[in-house]
C-alpha cells in the first residue's frame, strides 16, 4: 500500500527509548516479530497475557506528553494491520523517526515513543498454551454493530445495519451521519480499502469489528 517515507536525519539524532516491563525483560538481538512499520525485535520476559495487557492499558493511559489526539492515532495504528497502521499515520501527519512506529513526530514537532511490548507480543507467555482458532462460518442476512473509527477520535461510532447491506450502503450512511461528501469518504478493512459493491458478509465483517473511516478533505493533526 504505497511507500511510507521516515524523515531523514543524521544518524545520531534518533534515540531508540528504552522501556522494561520486569526484571528479566530482554530484546532479543537478530531476532524479528511483526510485519512492516509494525517490525520490532523480538522480545522475552516473565509475563501472562492478562499482566501483558494491564501493563499497556497502563501505559496508554499514563502519556502526558504530547497531543491526546495524537495519541489517540498511534493507538488506533497500533491496534490495526500494519498497512492501515501506516495510512492512519499518513493522513494524520505523523511521521516515523526510526524505521518503525518506535518513535513518531507530529506536525509541531512532539516526538511519541512506543516500546516494543505495546507493539508485539512476547515469544511466549508464562503458563499459557496456544490454542487452534477454529475457522468461522459468516452467517448472512443478519444484524451487526459495525464500529467505524475516524483518525483523532477517541469514540467510534456504532451503526446496527444487516450484514447483506453493501459498503457502498454502509459508506452512505456514515457519510450522511457525519454530514460529508459520500465521495469524500473511504473506507478500510482489514488493511484495504472495501469493495464498496460487496455486501459486509462478504467481507468477512462480524458484530462489533472496526472499520476505518478516511476523509480526504481530512486535515493534518
Amino acid at each position: 500500500m504505497g511507500n511510507y517515507c521516515t524523515r531523514s536525519e543524521p544518524d545520531d539524532a534518533v534515540t531508540k527509548p528504552k522501556f522494561s516491563i520486569g526484571k528479566d525483560y530482554e530484546e532479543i538481538e537478530g531476532q524479528f516479530v511483526g510485519e512492516g512499520i509494525k517490525k520490532t525485535s523480538a522480545w522475552k520476559a516473565t509475563i501472562t497475557r492478562l499482566q501483558l495487557d494491564l501493563k499497556r492499558e497502563e501505559f496508554w493511559q499514563t502519556r502526558t506528553t504530547g497531543r491526546r489526539n495524537v495519541w489517540v492515532v498511534i493507538k488506533n495504528a497500533i491496534e490495526a494491520d500494519h498497512e492501515t497502521a501506516a495510512l492512519l499515520l499518513q493522513m494524520s501527519g505523523i511521521v516515523l523517526k526510526s524505521e518503525n512506529i518506535s518513535i513518531l513526530e507530529d506536525t509541531n514537532g512532539n516526538v511519541y515513543e512506543i516500546p516494543p511490548f505495546i507493539m508485539n507480543d512476547p515469544v511466549c507467555f508464562s503458563n499459557e498454551k496456544k490454542k487452534a482458532v477454529p475457522k468461522q462460518n459468516i452467517q448472512e442476512n443478519i444484524e451487526i454493530v459495525v464500529k467505524i473509527r475516524k483518525p483523532g477520535v477517541a469514540d467510534d461510532k456504532s451503526f446496527t445495519i444487516n450484514n447483506l447491506k453493501t459498503g457502498m450502503e454502509l459508506k452512505q450512511i456514515y457519510a450522511e451521519s457525519e454530514s460529508i461528501p459520500v465521495e469524500n469518504l473511504r473506507l478500510f478493512f482489514g488493511g484495504r480499502e472495501m469493495n464498496y459493491a460487496n455486501n459486509l458478509a462478504m467481507h468477512c465483517v462480524q458484530n462489533d469489528m472496526v472499520i476505518h473511516a478516511f476523509i480526504k478533505s481530512l486535515e493534518p493533526l
